[in-house]
């Protein structure tokens, strides 16, 4: 009796099979999943799985999930450059790479290759950050120095202590970067999803920015930038906030995040002194004489905090808010006052405010006698 064929995830495999040459990857790869591969890339699809799951098993299940889709489209290419992304932010850390593993392939296949490399360079910058990790590299050497030459003086020990707690302190800051790049990955896809396309480069030229000062501001930048871009701040507008809030940053780790979370005063300042809109003070002459030309007569441009205490209606004046942000872009929002402007013009001009009751005494008497009761109407 001979022995039964070998077997690749619940498939028959020959002798001559060069999946064989890949080893038993079937933990990782069902057998659907390797039925989707076109057959002469199955030997190329496991030798990748294979690699990505000798770094890490979730690593290559993820991996597994993902290329059926990239080795069968019309790319051939795509199989590659994902393979080259996943691999280079493996490199900085494995968990953050599950994640990227999940989402290159949409920022890929978007055809905007900038924007999957700025993603790729994110996850990677917020891991590794440097100087820390050289000098991290270095507390080492100098501690097994010390150990290794330690001959009971003090201030040796002394010094080897401060280096382990130093050492201690720097693998806890990097196990929570780690864990923010983690949420970093998940995040930015769907950020970079929730603006405009116009946006989403500038929108991950910032994050990147604040990833390599901190990877935790990093993350509340992501959420905040995607709600600001677009409707409250343009690409400068945004460069310029994100400017401001690396300075907090650098004086107060802190305070910085909870500027990039929108959670400070001195980030809200900074959001009102840079959003978009036209001031009613730069516009106002302009909206006066085209008041003046729709009316025939001279109209005074007022804003609201100005009338306040009197009536917003008159023949006199045309009551607008001093500024208007409700486009995105000057021209809009200044077209939105003009709108407004001829709006009351035409008030003005066919009479709205000249009426009295007075006017039109058959008509109050009239309604008086139809629906007053005890008392006068009108008062």
């Amino acid at each position: 009796m001979t022995d039964a064929p070998q077997t690749f995830a619940g498939l028959p495999r020959r002798a001559e099979d060069p999946l064989r040459a890949s080893g038993d990857i079937g933990l990782y790869v069902t057998r659907e999943l390797l039925e989707s591969v076109p057959e002469e890339r199955r030997p190329e699809y496991a030798q990748a799985v294979e690699e990505f799951a000798a770094r890490k098993y979730q690593l290559g299940v993820e991996v597994a999930r993902q290329l059926p889709g990239l080795m069968s489209g019309a790319d051939p290419e795509a199989a590659a450059r994902y393979l080259d992304a996943v691999r280079a932010v493996a490199e900085a850390d494995w968990r953050a790479a599950v994640q990227a593993a999940k989402y290159l392939h949409h920022l890929q296949s978007a055809a905007d290759d900038a924007v999957a490399e700025g993603y790729r360079r994110i996850i990677i910058e917020a891991v590794t950050l440097q100087p820390e990790g050289g000098a991290a590299d270095a507390a080492a050497e100098e501690l097994i120095a010390l150990d290794r030459d330690l001959k009971g003086v003090e201030a040796r020990f002394a010094r080897a202590d401060a280096l382990r707690v130093e050492l201690n302190r720097r693998r806890g800051r990097s196990d929570r970067r780690q864990d923010q790049a983690v949420r970093l990955a998940a995040a930015l896809p769907d950020a970079l999803a929730g603006v405009a396309p116009s946006h989403r480069p500038a929108l991950a030229a910032q994050v990147r920015a604040v990833a390599q000062a901190d990877a935790e501001a990093a993350l509340g930048a992501t959420g905040t930038l995607r709600e600001l871009l677009g409707h409250r701040l343009s690409a400068a507008g945004a460069a310029e906030w994100v400017a401001r809030g690396l300075e907090v940053l650098e004086r107060n780790v802190e305070v910085g995040r909870g500027y990039f979370r929108l959670a400070t005063k001195q980030s809200l300042q900074a959001l009102d002194e840079l959003r978009d809109g036209v001031p009613l003070r730069q516009v106002a002459r302009v909206l006066k004489l085209y008041a003046t030309a729709l009316s025939g007569r001279d109209v005074a441009i007022r804003t609201r905090e100005e009338m306040e205490s009197v009536t917003p209606y008159g023949a006199e004046y045309i009551v607008l808010p001093p500024e208007m942000r409700f486009f995105d872009d000057d021209e809009s929002n200044f077209i939105a006052y003009k709108v407004a402007t001829a709006h009351g013009a035409g008030r003005i001009e066919f009479g709205t405010y000249d009426f009295r009751l007075e006017s039109i005494p058959d008509v109050v008497a009239g309604l008086r006698r139809r629906y007053a009761r005890d008392e006068e109407w009108p008062p």
